[in-house]
Formats: structure tokens, sequence, C-alpha cells
């Protein structure tokens, strides 16, 4: 992962342990004169995850268009602004967006097929819209028109401004609007694209995510299937030969019978008899 400032006032940052930005000389990401406080935040890597931490008394501190205290968990695509700095959190290897998406709409759903895809969402992340949900069972069209799925009342926002689709297990970014209005896809300026499961899209100051589980991410070809389309996983027949009872040999013997010893069977009567006499007589004589 990496910082990124898309208005150039420091190069690209690597996240290795603790990058702390401020206005203090001698910090990881020192801009004096700009307006920051002397040690504003920071941004930890470890075995945890990314976080911004933000200090005691340090000002105006919002992760992606919302205010943060202590503590916040960070991903690629996040948007922190630090007063008037605007930070981009960015993967290192992340694979370049695709442009290029098909030339029509996709067909429509089947009822089944409409209820194995409603587990791709976007979900808001700022705005008036933040924390719900819109499935993409069909294309959401995204702007400021009233009659538009997903309406952002923003004048700088177009009144159909784009609209995202489900094309089997791929899922499209297509731009609406005839002028040279953008979404911002982790932070890329795009028209249109390719989204990937895990992408934050921006329009103005409306941030969503998109989560797609099972759908595969950015740089992945094709799953080979639909993503609409309900499937259940079965297993080839296996033969397995079965054992059958043995079969004893021609020539075998039958195993002779046990024999008993008649002698034991007398002594055993004898002890019974003893026995028996010296109950009666204890029996008989006892005072």
């Amino acid at each position: 992962m990496q910082l990124t400032f898309p208005n150039g006032e420091h190069p690209n940052v690597p996240l290795q342990g603790e990058v702390a930005v401020g206005s203090r000389a001698g910090l990881r990401v020192s801009l004096p004169g700009s307006g920051l406080a002397p040690h504003h935040a920071s941004f930890l890597s470890d075995r945890r995850g990314l976080w911004l931490r933000v200090p005691n008394g340090a000002p105006a501190v919002h992760l992606n268009a919302r205010p943060v205290q202590r503590l916040a968990q960070l991903r690629a695509g996040d948007l922190v602004c630090l007063d008037a700095l605007r930070v981009v959190v960015r993967a290192d290897d992340q694979p370049a967006i695709d442009r290029q998406i098909p030339a029509s709409a996709p067909a429509p759903l089947g009822e089944a097929q409409r209820v194995a895809a409603a587990r791709v969402v976007l979900r808001g992340l700022s705005g008036a819209h933040f924390g719900r949900s819109y499935t993409l069972t069909e294309p959401r069209v995204f702007g400021r028109s009233p009659a538009a799925d997903v309406r952002l009342d923003d004048p700088a926002v177009a009144e159909r401004h784009a609209v995202v689709e489900l094309h089997g297990d791929r899922v499209v970014l297509r731009a609406m609007a005839n002028g040279g209005e953008t979404t911002l896809v982790n932070g890329v300026p795009v028209r249109d694209a390719m989204l990937a499961p895990g992408d934050q899209l921006v329009i103005e100051q409306h941030r969503f995510v998109l989560e797609a589980p099972g759908l595969p991410p950015r740089g992945q070809s094709s799953l080979g299937k639909s993503a609409a389309n309900p499937h259940t996983q079965t297993m080839k027949a296996v033969n397995v030969a079965v054992a059958k009872d043995p079969v004893p040999a021609p020539d075998a013997p039958e195993p002779a019978p046990a024999t008993r010893d008649p002698g034991a069977l007398w002594w055993l009567i004898a002890a019974a008899m003893v026995l028996g006499a010296a109950l009666t007589a204890l029996l008989v004589y006892a005072p």
C-alpha cells in the first residue's frame, strides 16, 4: 500500500510501519505552511491491517467524508482529508482499470438468476446514502434526476451521471452524461470501467463500495460461468470394487468338532454333592 497526493503536495509514500503527517519538521510527510497541525495524523501498517490514528486535539480529520476522532481502519481507495490536504490510499500492485466495456446493456435476469445476483451490492460509505445497499439485479442509474435509482442531490452531479450493470460475473460502470463528468474508482477518474470486488466509487461527495463475494478480483480472468446463474456442486460417480465373501478351498477339510472331557463333568457333580451335604449338616446340627 502507498499514500498518494492527488494535488501533488508530496511524492507517493510507501506504507511501512508508521507514516506521520503534519507541519513539524522530521515527520515522514512534513508539509510546513500547509495549515496542518504539527502532528496531524499517522498511518499505521501492521499484521492486522492498515489504520488511521488521530492524536488528541488534531483538527478536521475525515475518512471518506466522515469525521475520525481516534482510530479507523483503511483499505485501498479510501480518501483521507487532513484539513485541506487530500490523501488517497492505493495498492502497490493493483492492476490497471479496464475501460473496455460491453457495447450494450445486459439482458434481463430470470427469477432464479435474480436471487443469485442479489449478493452483488453497492453500499453507501458517505453522504445521504451511508449504510444503504443497492443490489444490481437491475441496472442502477446514479444522478440528480428524481427518476434515478440512486438519487444524488448535488447540483454538481448530472441528472443521469452513470449506470452500474451486472454482466454475468462482471460489473460495469457506464457513463451516461454527455460532458466530461467522471467517476473516481479507487481514486482514478474514469467514465467507463470494469469494476471489481472492493472497488470504491466516488461521485462528488458520494462514495460507494462494491461488495461482490465470489466475483473475480481485478486482473483475473472470468470465472467461466455467470455469477447470476444459480449452481450446485456435484461429484462424479466413482466405481469402487466391493469385496466378495471368501470361497473355501474345495479340498479343505471341515473343522473337527470340539471334544469334551467326561471326567471334568463328574468332578463338577461330586463337588456339588459335597457342598449340598455340608449345607444340610449345617442346618440340621447347628445350635
